[in-house]
């Protein structure tokens, strides 16, 4: 039986402080890399629920977490500064220890009662936004905004929001990671941060010749194009769960050949996945067989550009494969699982990402955004955070009963995140952004294997 919960409540801002290193740090202005230059002035959220924080012992954490925040702002000090846009119309951080939005807040909510499946309504509320602070030019917003918010059942969630053109996954996976292990008294194991933007510098001759590749992906706009576009429909997230079993079931179907010569290599779950999110989509959208139809898939470019992975910044480029949707619909997930292998192939290798610097820098200065994102059409980007192992982020309470994102990323495609589970290895979480019709139509259509994660009593 599915519990009874709601969306309805109500959540009171109780204090807000501002955290900053308690020892001074490098005052610089950090630009972006040519990678940080693709991303769109987007803020996903991330929240982590955690349960049986005692009344009294929770201002106690709330110092905690305030104060191991303020011992990682000296690592990663970029995180305390402020997004400007310099005078070329790129944006830029000014480091100068300016600190992080804190917010603690209560709900008269218990955790059991709230559906973590629709983020829109839940999550939206337990993140904080970013927006200039009173006393600040309105022209600097935060990097980052906590919110450590007291529920009524003896629980806490911790919401951060990032602004996306700082942080890929695994920079923000290093800056959790290290921030839950200070607030847990331990030394970080993570090497200190990278944000040496020189290490993403472009090839000198440009080679022009091999961007054209790029433009296929990405689009290049006068940053007064994005004033006068219009915004794009309106978009709910709903967050899923995916068993072990029947992820095993996709990779099998994946991996039938049907007479073809085995694959050299056999079809990894991402891909699995990802081609059975593409039919169903297609599939709600109820497309007509000529019609086109998208799918982008996040290549993380660090191995390629010999970045370390303490690098902190964004290395994550999107590439997409174009299909009919007659195609999509009507032949077999192994099939559609070769398309999206050839999108990761095509992309997964240093010449591909050495093209992607040397056309931002052909471009530049310029607003750059990856197609699959920014066009009409029928489109959805498969992300996976799966390795991120997020429930060891433990802020001293235990490790959290249930964590995801809300990422309201204001693109035309779809958006998909797959997650690790709070049942472990070989399930997984799956977080849809997309119109509401299209959630709709693709939880009414008989073949959907997923189940909302309201139903799995995570918490």
């Amino acid at each position: 039986m599915e519990k009874e919960t709601f969306n309805d409540f109500k959540v009171e801002m109780v204090a807000t402080s501002i955290v900053q290193s308690p020892v001074p740090t490098k005052k610089c202005t950090l630009k972006g890399s040519n990678i940080d230059l693709t991303v769109p002035a987007i803020s996903p959220g991330h929240f982590f629920v955690y349960k049986g924080v005692q009344d009294e012992a929770y201002q106690e954490m709330a110092s905690s977490i305030k104060k191991a925040l303020s011992e990682v702002l000296v690592l990663f000090y970029p995180v305390a500064g402020r997004f400007i846009i310099s005078h070329n119309g790129e944006p830029e951080i000014e480091c100068s220890n300016q600190g992080v939005p804190f917010i603690e807040a209560e709900s008269g909510a218990a955790i059991k009662d709230l559906d973590f499946s629709q983020p829109s309504f839940t999550a939206a509320k337990l993140t904080p936004k970013r927006h200039p602070l009173q006393g600040e030019s309105p022209h600097c917003i935060p990097v980052l905004a906590v919110q450590v918010t007291r529920m009524n059942c003896g629980g806490i969630v911790v919401g951060c929001c990032f602004d996306h053109r700082t942080v890929d996954g695994i920079s923000s996976y290093n800056f959790f990671k290290a921030w839950t292990e200070a607030a847990q008294g331990l030394s970080s194991s993570i090497i200190t941060p990278c944000f040496e933007r020189s290490l993403i510098n472009p090839r000198h001759p440009l080679n022009t010749s091999s961007v054209r590749v790029i433009d296929r992906h990405y689009m290049a706009l006068p940053f007064s194009a994005l004033d006068r576009t219009d915004p794009p429909p309106p978009q709910i997230g709903r967050i899923y769960h995916l068993d072990a079993p029947t992820l095993l079931q996709l990779q099998a179907l994946a991996n039938q050949t049907e007479g073809k010569p085995l694959a050299v290599k056999p079809m990894t779950k991402m891909e699995a996945v990802s081609s059975y999110i593409w039919k169903v989509f297609a599939r709600a959208q109820a497309l007509a067989s000529s019609e086109p139809t998208r799918i982008g898939i996040p290549i993380d470019g660090r191995a390629y550009l010999n970045l370390a992975p303490s690098y902190f910044g964004n290395v994550i480029a999107i590439p997409f494969k174009e299909s009919y949707a007659k195609h999509i619909l009507e032949e077999p997930i192994s099939e559609i699982a070769e398309i999206v292998r050839n999108v990761i192939s095509g992309s997964a290798n240093t010449e591909y990402f050495m093209s992607f610097v040397d056309w931002v820098e052909e471009k530049r200065p310029a607003a750059m955004l990856a197609r699959v994102y920014a066009e009409d059409g029928s489109a959805v980007v498969v992300s996976s955070g799966v390795r991120i192992p997020l429930y060891q982020f433990d802020f001293g309470c235990g490790k959290p009963t249930f964590s995801s994102v809300y990422f309201p990323w204001g693109g035309t495609a779809g958006y998909v995140m797959l997650q690790a589970s709070p049942l472990g290895d070989g399930n997984m979480v799956v977080y849809m952004h997309m119109a509401e019709k299209d959630l709709d139509a693709i939880e009414t259509d008989p073949e959907f294997l997923f189940v909302r994660v309201n139903r799995m009593n995570f918490w």
